[in-house]
């Protein structure tokens, strides 16, 4: 019943937010609405969406292999959107424990470097939205940038920073750490996440890796940008490329922590705000916002749910397993 109740209140959460954005965009949803949807703009947002994940798939196989651990594409693709469909299904972003767990279970590899291998993805995504973020804010905002964009954006910097600094200084500190109290549990802790830190610290060591990751990670997030751009297009809505790219990129900083699974009524809220600044009609935001919605959430369930099913990756779905392996 539990497995069943968590779809059931995403799935009553979505057509609350749906209801919330037709109403706002005073939105007709008819087949006269539906006739003018552009069908070739929208599969080509279809398209750069899901070549996104196939991005990702292959960043994290070389981040693990950067680890040592040589795996095939297929599987890695495979758990990563089994990640991510637990994710959208379960709070406090088990997804990514999901993966961890299922690479320890099939692969041995431990939980600490499972989690530094996703650990480094976020990594990489945060700089990968921040110089996207800012180089959208220039043109789209030119002169005009809100002061709390740029206090964002350099927040983010320093907090790259500080995790650089520590992970430089991680050999020095993991002796001092692990020295300061007797308690076991307390050692086990630390030693757990030094070995996190240490797998990070281990994908920086490699300069070839580094750029090809960078690569990947700012194309991953061009996807998005070029979703929503798009969108707007099979609308016919014409919004300039900077707008939407601005818009997706703070969307996704505001959707970075999600307060419910796939931040539902965060994308939606933040995404009619940010392009009410830039006075695009509210019924072509709206529509613009339903569409991406559609796409990087609805379908994306659909879709991760047969991977995670037809893989043989559903114990992931077994949050009493997971939350285990997160204290543990």
């Amino acid at each position: 019943m539990k497995r069943l109740s968590r779809p059931l209140i995403i799935i009553a959460l979505g057509l609350l937010t749906l209801l919330l954005l037709l109403k706002l965009g005073n939105i007709d949803i008819s087949m006269d609405t539906l006739r003018q949807i552009n069908p070739l703009y929208l599969t080509a947002a279809i398209a750069i969406h899901y070549s996104g994940f196939a991005m990702r798939g292959w960043r994290w196989q070389k981040l693990l292999a950067g680890l040592g651990h040589s795996l095939g594409y297929v599987y890695a693709t495979t758990l990563l959107l089994t990640g991510w469909f637990v994710s959208a299904l379960i709070p406090a972003r088990l997804g990514d424990v999901a993966r961890a767990y299922m690479l320890r279970r099939d692969h041995r590899i431990s939980m600490a470097q499972g989690l530094g291998s996703i650990a480094t993805e976020r990594t990489f995504d945060i700089l990968s939205i921040l110089i996207l973020a800012a180089s959208a804010a220039t043109f789209a905002l030119a002169d005009r940038t809100p002061p709390w964009v740029w206090k964002s954006i350099g927040g983010g910097a320093l907090l790259l920073g500080i995790l650089a600094g520590i992970l430089l200084l991680s050999p020095q500190l993991e002796h001092f750490f692990l020295n300061l109290l007797p308690w076991s549990i307390y050692k086990k802790v630390i030693r757990f996440g030094f070995e996190l830190l240490n797998s990070i610290r281990q994908v920086g060591q490699n300069p070839k890796l580094l750029l090809l990751v960078t690569a990947q990670s700012l194309y991953i997030w061009l996807c998005d940008i070029f979703l929503m751009a798009f969108v707007f297009l099979s609308i016919g809505a014409k919004v300039p490329f900077s707008i939407s790219a601005f818009t997706s990129m703070v969307v996704d900083l505001a959707a970075a922590v999600p307060i419910i699974p796939g931040a539902l009524g965060q994308v939606e809220g933040t995404a009619i705000g940010v392009l009410s600044l830039f006075q695009t009609p509210t019924g072509q935001s709206s529509l613009m916002v339903l569409l991406n919605r559609f796409i990087s959430f609805w379908t994306f369930i659909l879709v991760s749910g047969a991977v995670t099913y037809l893989f043989g990756f559903s114990q992931a779905l077994n949050p009493d397993s997971l939350k285990a392996e997160a204290s543990d």
